[in-house]
């Protein structure tokens, strides 16, 4: 049998409330701010597009067809 090298946990419902009135929490902020979170979202996911965007263009344009299509 093998020693684990992490300390055994115990489970109480102490910390099972802890987290869930801390997850609790962290949803009543998003919530609250859902106008912000969705344009923030919106913008990562732009900048993300924008940057694989970019990379295509840098490494796949001038690439011969062959090559292109088998990675």
């Amino acid at each position: 049998m093998q020693k684990q090298n992490r300390p055994s946990r115990n489970v109480t419902s102490d910390n099972l409330e802890q987290n869930l009135s801390r997850i609790d929490q962290s949803l009543e902020v998003m919530e609250s701010h859902a106008g912000e979170c969705q344009d923030v979202e919106f913008e990562v996911q732009d900048a993300m597009r924008k940057r694989d965007r970019e990379y295509k263009d840098e490494h796949l344009h001038s690439v011969p067809r062959a090559r292109k299509h088998s990675r």
